[in-house]
């Protein structure tokens, strides 16, 4: 019986045209493949995020990625950033915490802020901050870039003042460029406590909103354009050591162009 009806069904799929049964077998492969093969999990993860702020909406994606939100394979090791209570990107860098306030991923660069200094006003008083070094294991500070000296525990120095010291609340913290030779002078006389070295990307606004403004840095890792261009999303394999680009149907070593060797066959993810 069973014979009978198999047999039935051939003789009744062939009296379709040719154009109609070329259409009927195209249809079941990409039933099968749809209905084996899955998305790749990885490339679903690694979608860029927001810190969820309502002054900051920048996009998190590779090298970067939020340690609370993402996968550390969806980025680079050292790249892993937390949030602020505000929603501002927190970068670590060699130890120390810094505001993002941009990240251009076109020249693989950002702009970064002392916390501290990010949302100064004349009524705060500014604890003393560390110095900066300038480079970590993936950062260097950027060409151009201006030094700027805090001076804690200040009098007579109003006029440069960006705020209260919190090492001394009578007193006040300055800030100069390292070319103010003038007032650098008049700042050693005038002021007790500690001297902290910063840097700034330009003069604009003064140096208080050059303080918030921040400086930028240049990082070094994969380019991830032709991965991106491609449709994938980069990523790290954290025990090869070596970058991923996150397909929607794989995982591949550089771009998301180049098709299996199976058009019809995917992997399995677990």
């Amino acid at each position: 019986m069973k014979q009978r009806t198999l047999l039935s069904t051939l003789s009744s799929f062939y009296s379709f045209p040719l154009i109609i049964r070329s259409y009927i077998i195209i249809f079941f492969l990409l039933l099968t493949r749809s209905t084996v093969c899955s998305v790749n999990p990885k490339f679903q993860a690694c979608e860029p995020k927001t810190c969820g702020g309502d002054t900051n909406h920048q996009n998190i994606s590779f090298p970067f990625y939020i340690i609370s939100k993402q996968n550390s394979y969806c980025g680079l090791p050292d790249f892993g950033l937390t949030c602020s209570h505000d929603g501002f990107p927190i970068v670590n860098l060699a130890g120390d915490l810094y505001t993002v306030q941009n990240i251009f991923y076109n020249n693989q660069s950002l702009r970064v802020s002392i916390p501290a200094l990010s949302g100064l006003s004349t009524t705060e008083c500014i604890a003393p901050v560390r110095n900066f070094t300038g480079h970590s294991k993936r950062f260097s500070v950027a060409s151009k870039q201006k030094q700027v000296l805090l001076f804690y525990g200040c009098e007579n120095m109003q006029e440069h003042s960006i705020g209260c010291s919190a090492e001394n609340r009578t007193r006040s913290v300055v800030a100069l460029y390292g070319d103010d030779v003038d007032n650098l002078k008049l700042a050693l006389k005038n002021c007790r406590g500690t001297v902290r070295v910063t840097r700034v990307e330009d003069e604009k606004g003064g140096v208080e909103e050059a303080l918030r403004r921040g400086f930028l840095m240049n990082w070094t890792a994969k380019n991830c354009s032709e991965c991106s261009n491609s449709g994938g999303r980069c990523g790290f394999d954290e025990e090869d050591y070596a970058f991923r680009c996150h397909c929607r149907d794989r995982i591949d070593s550089e771009s998301c162009y180049s098709e299996p060797v199976c058009w019809y066959c995917c992997k399995t993810y677990i």
